[in-house]
């Protein structure tokens, strides 16, 4: 089948921006992708690796995806082994070394390894090489499984161990060997004719000097009592010594090279595979998202660069998609860079083939439409179906329903929404790599990274910013862990040191964002009796909302970034530098740390409560900032106050979102504690426990719940905390 035969699969420049304008939403702007990206590059070179381990972003988010379900993939790469071709004449006593080996019975793409020091102080190696034969060999299995044990809690899938996480996506992290020579088993890729000059000569050869990793998963193949008719019994089983290549920095570099319709025929594909392959068990069985990534690479590789333009966006997805079929239909999908590999051997047998098959083409028969299917466009196909609803026979621009895309507009961004959109994706980004258990020693060590990285490198100005946003972020982090260490140490002298040291930083880091840096510095006045320097505080935090300008806020719960009407109008096309418009327009949720709890006594129950040590609790500025100055208030004896702020804690309740409905309650209810209303409260902690009850029903991993209180004790305990003695 050609492209262009189905006529279904419109080749119109107008629906191929149309189609690329709804999609923005859903798999993201190439131009945005591309800076997320490069931020997150700049962000990788402050991680502090160590000579033992080194780690490596892949995956979805890698590629500079954020679509829902994109999974965050680590290569977490062992720097103590070393992997040959040849073995070395000195061994050495400090590192293990493993020899690649290429027998018969080994498929193509799969290397067996030869340990060369069974007897290697690597502890990981030495239990898991076992002697077969007259050789002693790496086992992939015992390797992934030596280091789940370190992890016990994550679960153990192919060669990754994945930690499930309260905030964002899951984690998978798969431990591997790095071959820093390009196999030669790879080396047709290198020397492939190509036609169309993709990928270009030097990106070849900066792929060819990066090498390859080595993944501890071996092929797979039907268990020897394999039964044709007996499908629900036929078990795959694995080669325990056998390691896959892995072409994961090669792959990312190609990615990297994608032009805006390349980028967004991937994502249209991650995108069906997300929301319409998945609703089929067999289909999701046989198509992965790496099955069409390798589709994508082929036909790019093999046709001009012209079809990648914007205006044949639906002509590409078409080309891609025929290839998919015939993949399907012939069984056989060949790796990118071994194409002996079939992908499909060890992963599906012939009858889930003919079945995937099938459907794909029921697919493909509903033309450019068939995208209509994913839920993500649900808009952009009742813009279609209203439109179609308006066609009459004689009717502008069409009369065809049919052509029912020809009435709708494709959307055009001015200048000052793109710049709008690239702050909203470098605020939001700042913070989505957070140390998960973040220690004196790492944050230190990463701030020195930072400065020494704008010191000796020539960094341009919009690289300059990405470290000095970060920078704040870490000031305030190693400020929470200085005013922890105060409480701990014994002399008065070493306290105030810290303290100082602490309240430094914060002032410091206040003008990374209008709400997170005041409200914290307010908190820690207010826990230490400073209640006028607190109310100062929060007052500059209202001042900017009061100006009503506009700002960009991220719900760190969620990673959800909201950008107000008024933002682009105020702060974009002005000059500002991004330093500035994060002073005065940028809002996070404050969020308290298990480990660091910065919290007024009257709520730090919320803490105290969280069973997982890494949990973290998100409160809207806005509404933390009405509570934390009630405290102030109270403590001032201005119980005055304290009635005219409760009351605004009410109009909070009727624009909350369900997840921060019961912290509301809670806040109301230390509010009557405080003006004596003891049977208001109460109501209100009831009313609290309620809707937590409800939010963890909906949510088994939310991470405000981690109790085993009953709901008396849960309640009793509240008011204990908050009642006079």
């Amino acid at each position: 089948m050609m492209a262009g035969h189905s006529t279904l699969w419109v080749d119109d420049p107008h629906l191929s921006y149309l189609i690329a304008g709804n999609l923005v939403n859903a798999v993201g702007d190439p131009d945005l992708q591309r800076i997320r990206r490069h931020i997150m590059d700049i962000l990788d070179q402050l991680d502090c690796h160590n000579d033992q381990m080194e780690i490596i972003r892949a995956g979805g988010c890698a590629e500079g995806f954020r679509m829902r379900g994109t999974d965050v993939d680590q290569m977490h790469v062992d720097k103590r082994t070393k992997v040959v071709a040849e073995v070395p004449r000195n061994l050495g006593t400090d590192m293990a070394v493993v020899r690649l080996l290429k027998t018969s019975d080994v498929p193509p793409g799969y290397v067996k390894l030869a340990v060369q020091t069974p007897h290697t102080p690597v502890a990981h190696i030495r239990e898991s090489t076992h002697r077969v034969g007259g050789g002693y060999y790496l086992s992939s299995e015992e390797f992934v499984r030596w280091f789940h044990k370190l992890n016990p809690n994550g679960v153990l899938h192919g060669p990754c161990v994945m930690e499930r996480h309260e905030q964002g996506p899951d984690h998978d992290r798969a431990f591997c060997l790095e071959f820093k020579e390009w196999p030669v088993y790879a080396n047709e890729w290198v020397e492939r004719k190509r036609s169309y000059g993709w990928p270009s000569r030097g990106l070849i050869e900066k792929i060819k000097s990066q090498g390859c990793h080595l993944m501890a998963i071996g092929s797979k193949k039907l268990t020897e009592n394999f039964i044709s008719n007996d499908l629900e019994n036929n078990k795959w089983i694995q080669d325990p010594f056998q390691w896959r290549l892995s072409f994961s920095l090669a792959e990312k570099q190609l990615i990297y090279s994608f032009n805006n319709t390349q980028f967004l025929t991937y994502g249209i594909f991650k995108l069906l595979n997300q929301e319409v392959f998945s609703q089929d068990s067999i289909v999701s069985d046989c198509i992965c998202s790496y099955f069409l990534k390798s589709a994508l690479f082929w036909t790019i590789e093999e046709t001009p660069s012209d079809y990648w333009k914007p205006e044949r966006l639906v002509f590409c997805v078409d080309i891609c998609f025929q290839r998919l079929l015939e993949w399907t239909r012939n069984g056989i999908c060949p790796n990118f860079f071994i194409r002996e590999n079939n992908m499909f051997m060890g992963k599906v047998e012939e009858w889930q083939l003919e079945y995937t098959s099938w459907k794909l083409f029921e697919l493909y028969s509903e033309g450019w439409r068939c995208l209509l299917r994913c839920h993500s466009v649900i808009h952009f196909k009742k813009a279609l179906e209203d439109a179609r609803n308006k066609i009459r026979p004689n009717s502008f621009p069409t009369s065809n329903p049919e052509e029912d895309f020809k009435c709708l507009r494709s959307s055009v961004r001015d200048r000052t929404q793109v710049e709008g959109n690239v702050d909203a994706v470098l605020f939001s980004e700042i913070l989505s790599r957070r140390p998960k258990s973040p220690s004196l020693d790492l944050l230190e060590l990463e701030l020195r990274n930072s400065l020494k990285l704008e010191v000796q490198r020539r960094v341009d100005t919009f690289d300059l910013e990405i470290l000095r946003l970060r920078r704040f972020q870490t000031l305030r982090q190693l400020a929470l862990i200085y005013l922890n260490m105060s409480l701990t140490k014994h002399t008065t002298r070493k306290k105030y040191t810290y303290i100082r040291k602490a309240f430094c930083y914060l002032h410091l880091s206040r003008f990374s964002d209008i709400c997170k840096g005041n409200l914290t510095l307010a908190t820690a006045y207010y826990c230490l009796g400073r209640f006028d320097s607190a109310l100062k505080y929060i007052k500059k935090y209202d001042d900017i909302l009061k100006e009503d300008l506009g700002y960009i806020h991220t719900h760190l719960r969620h990673g959800v970034v909201y950008q107000t009407p008024m933002y682009c109008s105020n702060f974009c096309g002005r000059g500002l530098s991004s330093l500035d418009k994060m002073s005065l327009a940028v809002s996070y949720d404050f969020e308290v740390h298990r480990p660091l709890p910065l919290i007024p006594n009257e709520i730090a129950l919320e803490i105290v409560m969280m069973r997982k040590t890494e949990s973290s609790l998100f409160i809207l500025p806005g509404l933390y900032s009405v509570f934390l100055k009630i405290l102030c208030y109270t403590n001032k004896s201005n119980l005055k106050m304290v009635e005219e702020l409760s009351m605004k804690l009410k109009e909070f309740l009727h624009c909350s979102k369900k997840e921060d409905i019961y912290m509301n309650y809670i806040m109301l209810a230390v509010a009557f504690v405080k003006l004596g209303n003891y049977d208001k409260a109460l109501q209100y902690y009831c009313l609290a426990h309620v809707h937590k009850r409800r939010l963890v029903m909906c949510n088994r991993g939310c991470p405000e719940w981690q109790t085993r209180t009953s709901v008396l004790f849960y309640i009793a305990q509240m008011l204990q905390s908050l009642m006079p003695i």
